[in-house]
C-alpha cells in the first residue's frame, strides 16, 4: 500500500495550485459564471480519467515518449493560454451569452492532452503511487476516478472564485479582464518553459 500522506500531499499540490485548468476555470467563472462552466469541468473530469488510466497501463513506454512530446505540449499549451488571454482582453460583457465556446465539454477534454502539468502529474503519480501497488483494472479505475474527482473539485473552486471576483468587480470589467489576461499570460510563460529563462535575465 502506498504512503497515503505522501500521495494526498502530492495530489493536493498538483491539483489545487495554479495551472492551465485552474486558470481557465478562473477566467471562465469570471466571464460566464459557474453553471455555464460545468460542461468544461465535466470534460476535464473525463479527460483526467482517460489520461490517468492510460498512464497507468502504458507508464513505462510513455516514460520514453514524454521527453520527445514535452516541448510540443508546452508550446501548444502555452499558445492556447495566450489565445485565451487575448480573448479575455477583448471580451465584452454585453456579448457573453454568445461567446461560451471555451466552456464546452469537448474543450474540457481536449485541453487535458496539451496540459503539460497534467501529463507530468499523471506520469509521476501513476508510476509512484498506483502501478507499484495495484494491478486490477477495477482498483486502477477507482483510483483514477478519485484523482479526476479531485481535479474537478479544484476546477469548481477556481470557477467559483472567478465568479466571485466578477461579481465583486462587476463595474470594473475592463480592469478584471486585464487581470485575468495577465494571469493567463503568466500560466502560458510557466507551462511553455519560458518563465525560468525570463527570471534568469533579471538575476
Amino acid at each position: 500500500m502506498p504512503d497515503i500522506f505522501a500521495f494526498i500531499s502530492y495530489m493536493f499540490i498538483m491539483t489545487f495550485t495554479p495551472g492551465p485548468n485552474n486558470m481557465m476555470c478562473l477566467v471562465n467563472g469570471g466571464k460566464f459564471g459557474f453553471r455555464q462552466n460545468l460542461p468544461f469541468i465535466a470534460g476535464l473530469f473525463v479527460g483526467v480519467i482517460v489520461i490517468m488510466v492510460g498512464f497507468s497501463y502504458l507508464n513505462f513506454s510513455l516514460a520514453g515518449f514524454i521527453p520527445g512530446f514535452k516541448p510540443v505540449a508546452e508550446i501548444l499549451g502555452g499558445l492556447y493560454m495566450v489565445y485565451l488571454a487575448i480573448r479575455a482582453l477583448k471580451s465584452d460583457t454585453t456579448k457573453i451569452s454568445g461567446n461560451t465556446h471555451s466552456t464546452t465539454f469537448a474543450v474540457g477534454v481536449a485541453v487535458q492532452f496539451v496540459n503539460i502539468k497534467l501529463l507530468l502529474y499523471g506520469l509521476t503519480i501513476t508510476a509512484n503511487f498506483i502501478i507499484p501497488y495495484y494491478s486490477s483494472f477495477t482498483a486502477i479505475l477507482l483510483l483514477c476516478t478519485f484523482l479526476a474527482c479531485c481535479s474537478a473539485t479544484s476546477a469548481s473552486c477556481w470557477t467559483l472564485f472567478g465568479t466571485a471576483i466578477q461579481r465583486f468587480f462587476g463595474q470594473h470589467q475592463k480592469l478584471l479582464n486585464i487581470g485575468m489576461a495577465l494571469l493567463l499570460l503568466y500560466a502560458a510563460l510557466s507551462i511553455s518553459g519560458m518563465l525560468p529563462r525570463i527570471k534568469l535575465l533579471f538575476q
